[in-house]
């Protein structure tokens, strides 16, 4: 597996296929990234590093970071909303915390809004 882009820089996506939005949780269901996959097989991978920082890397494949350990405890599981379907990136927004640093980025799938935040450590998935 291989990262192609980190940060700001893997968020040019404008007109990207998107074929499934996936949320990768713990053993105890506790969401620990999310992860859009795109029709050419490449994956966009989100996730709050132990700083709070929000993380973004542009992966070649689709599967679980190795840095969630252990990779075998970890479930991905498509999001209903936008599972089985093909929808384009309309917009990408990133947001930055009063340090400067990544903490949220907005998207927009043909349409249908979703954002993924870093709150207190946390990682925050909003649909709508």
């Amino acid at each position: 597996m291989t990262v192609l882009a980190e940060g700001v820089d893997a968020l040019d996506l404008r007109g990207r296929t998107v074929s499934e939005v996936v949320r990768i949780a713990d053993a105890d269901d506790l969401l620990e990234a999310v992860q859009f996959v795109f029709v050419d097989g490449q994956s966009l991978t989100l996730t709050v590093w132990t700083d709070w920082r929000l993380t973004v890397e542009l992966r070649s494949e689709a599967v679980v970071p190795d840095y969630l350990w252990p990779v075998e405890d970890r479930t991905r599981t498509a999001i209903e909303e936008f599972s089985g379907a093909r929808k384009v990136v309309d917009e990408v927004v990133p947001g930055l915390n009063d340090a400067g640093i990544l903490a949220s980025v907005r998207f927009s799938l043909d349409g249908c809004p979703l954002l993924v935040k870093s709150f207190g450590g946390e990682l925050i998935l909003e649909l709508g």
